[in-house]
């Protein structure tokens, strides 16, 4: 009796399964066709008219990229508030030249040349600034 249990169970399990591979998508109904829209007569010519600029479809620019990189502190300038910034062992070896933003400019201070630090980058601005020794 309990083999039938098991083999009852077994067959229902398996008939759910397939029957998701049976399931079809309705049909939905055709639009009916829309009637044809008479022609409009012919406008007369226009006098010739300036050609607006194209500056007012101009959209919007793309969002600054955020990145975190690391290296070494190779120029450091606080009144211009620019750092240059090093970097060896990654995919390919860089050096950026970033300015410091108003919320990274108060780790400036702790800052050297020869430092190794963080930092986070949304374009060509420092966000946030971290010596890692």
């Amino acid at each position: 009796m309990k083999k039938w249990g098991i083999i009852l169970v077994g067959v229902i399990f398996a008939l759910s399964l397939t029957g998701l591979a049976f399931a079809q998508e309705k049909a939905k109904p055709a639009k009916p066709a829309e009637p044809a829209k008479p022609a409009k007569p012919p406008e007369p010519a226009k006098a010739a008219e300036p050609a607006k600029p194209e500056a007012a479809k101009k959209e919007a620019p793309p969002k600054p990229v955020v990145y975190r990189m690391g290296g070494v502190v190779t120029a450091l300038d606080p009144a211009a508030k620019k750092i240059t910034i090093e970097q060896d062992a990654v995919k390919k070896e860089r050096k950026v030249i970033l300015s410091v933003g108003k919320k990274a400019e108060k780790n400036l201070a702790g800052i050297s040349v020869g430092d190794v630090v963080n930092v986070w980058v949304t374009g060509k601005t420092v966000t946030t600034l971290t010596r890692v020794f």
